[in-house]
């Protein structure tokens, strides 16, 4: 007979790819405060294939979560272009709650198209809709904290 934290895991991983998206994005932030890294695999499918506000949620729970086997399905999202910014704004956070070194590839990549992109637009540089993603890389590298993803976010901070 299972617990009764796996049967309540197993009760909101079904609710997490039900119909009604706000209970999905309910069950993405339950599945987060139970904390078990089995979820996580249920979790990313939300992040990849349900409505922006259940994917960030998704993304959010797998920081929460902390594991580190979230960390691809998260760089995944943080740097799909055709993904919307809010979830991988929520993607660059998680993966600075998670700190490990293996997202600050993504992460500068993220900074370095930022930078790239707005470097002859001032205006842009400080009001354009994705400096929410460029500021939330910045401080999970500085999360992250080794001296490579510390550097990375110095250099960034200046621009």
């Amino acid at each position: 007979m299972a617990t009764v934290e796996e049967q309540r895991l197993k009760k909101w991983i079904k609710v997490l790819h039900g119909r009604d998206a706000e209970m999905s994005r309910i069950a993405a932030e339950k599945l987060g405060e139970i904390g078990n890294p089995v979820a996580i695999p249920e979790l990313e499918k939300a992040t990849a294939g349900r409505t922006m506000s259940v994917a960030a949620k998704a993304a959010k729970a797998m920081g929460r979560i902390g594991h580190k086997s979230s960390v691809p399905a998260l760089i995944q999202a943080l740097t799909d272009k055709n993904q919307d910014v809010v979830v991988r704004t929520a993607a660059a956070e998680a993966l600075g709650e998670i700190g490990h070194y293996s997202a600050i590839e993504g992460l500068e990549l993220v900074v370095n198209n930022y930078v790239d992109k707005y470097k002859n637009d001032r205006y842009n540089l400080i009001q354009g809709y994705e400096r929410g993603l460029f500021t939330t890389a910045i401080r999970s590298l500085k999360l992250i904290g080794t001296p490579k993803s510390k550097r990375i976010a110095a250099q960034a901070e200046r621009f």
